[in-house]
């Protein structure tokens, strides 16, 4: 055949090679042409069912005893399939912030029987058991996956049911989960940090306990929680945290007590001025300043000429916000040559010339 179309065989593979990229390139196209239909399809049925949704969700909260009107709204629910009817449901929920609302969003979630798929297919994928935690937020946890979710194999996963219980009123089921997601890294006990100081209730007693926990991570999530919540019941613990034998524990008691602004945790802060580390001393120094204004003058001015750079630069800094006398031990230390002291005079000066 090759003889009689004149070809060489050279000729005839090359000929072939391009047939063949001809049909990849076909069924690529196709394939394309495929895939941006049903992704049209499917955003046309995701604004029918926004649609519908915006005209009958607000007369279903206002009548929410109206049978017919509900039945209406979950058959433009059932309409659509269910991974798209999960996804529209949680965004509208995400934004609609009354109770009412919620309770039907909610209820739409289960009489659709998403909930079954929800639990299906977060038994297969972590990305699918992160999107049932973004459901659980933002409907209430409709799937009751997230006391199974907080003891996830996936610390992305366990984070983020941790964050979810937090912000459901339910911290007091998420810390037993503390000792792995503080073990993670700083990022992670951050965000437990956060995601605790922002629930209510705060599970002060529970807390409590764990502030004794053997590990330093975990103690240093309690005290950072207690702090950034502005926990008043719980200053002896944060006191005690700043004698912890964990620098980093510490480190994050002062800054708990700085946030707090009780003096009653002064001494304490003004013992950690001594600490032989320069992170706590920096710390403290702030601390200090925070807590006792004029008073606490005599306690930082000696750290002008500590050896550690970064403790006489945010002495300094302190000292220029303790008022008069804190101005003066500065201009006292300038006179003498302190760089630090120089700097934070300047420094207050242009902040004041800027005002």
């Amino acid at each position: 055949m090759m003889r009689e179309w004149g070809l060489t065989f050279g000729e005839s593979a090359a000929l072939f090679a391009l047939i063949v990229e001809v049909l990849i390139i076909l069924v690529a196209l196709i394939w394309l042409a495929l895939m941006r239909y049903n992704t049209g399809r499917r955003e046309s049925k995701r604004r029918r069912l926004r649609d519908a949704l915006a005209e009958l969700l607000p007369q279903v909260i206002d009548a929410p005893n109206d049978a017919a009107l509900y039945d209406r709204t979950l058959k433009a629910v059932e309409r659509v399939p269910a991974d798209l009817a999960r996804t529209t449901l949680t965004e509208i929920a995400e934004y609609m912030a009354t109770d009412a609302a919620h309770f039907i969003y909610r209820r739409l979630f289960l009489d659709a029987g998403l909930a079954n798929a929800a639990r299906i297919n977060a038994s297969r994928r972590p990305w699918e058991r992160l999107r049932v935690i973004r459901e659980a937020r933002a409907l209430g946890d409709p799937a009751d996956l997230l006391t199974k979710l907080i003891n996830d194999d996936d610390i992305a996963v366990q984070l983020g049911a941790f964050e979810a219980l937090g912000s459901l009123s339910r911290a007091e089921e998420a810390l037993p989960a503390l000792p792995k997601v503080a073990r993670d890294g700083r990022l992670s006990r951050s965000r437990a940090i956060e995601s605790l100081a922002a629930a209510d209730p705060l599970p002060i007693e529970s807390m409590r306990v764990m502030a004794d926990d053997e590990s330093p991570h975990v103690r240093q999530v309690i005290v950072g929680a207690f702090g950034r919540a502005h926990c008043d019941d719980a200053i002896d613990v944060m006191v005690a945290a700043v004698t912890d034998v964990d620098v980093e524990v510490r480190i994050e008691a002062l800054r708990a007590l700085t946030e707090l602004e009780d003096r009653a945790a002064l001494p304490a802060a003004i013992e950690a001025l001594r600490d032989e580390f320069w992170e706590v001393r920096s710390r403290a120094a702030q601390c200090v300043a925070k807590l006792g204004g004029d008073a606490a003058v005599p306690h930082l001015a000696p750290l002008l000429d500590d050896s550690a750079e970064w403790v006489r630069h945010n002495c300094a800094l302190a000292l220029s916000r303790c008022g008069p006398s804190g101005v003066a031990a500065l201009q006292e230390a300038a006179a003498r040559g302190n760089d630090n002291a120089s700097s934070a005079l300047a420094e207050a000066r242009l902040a004041r010339e800027g005002t």
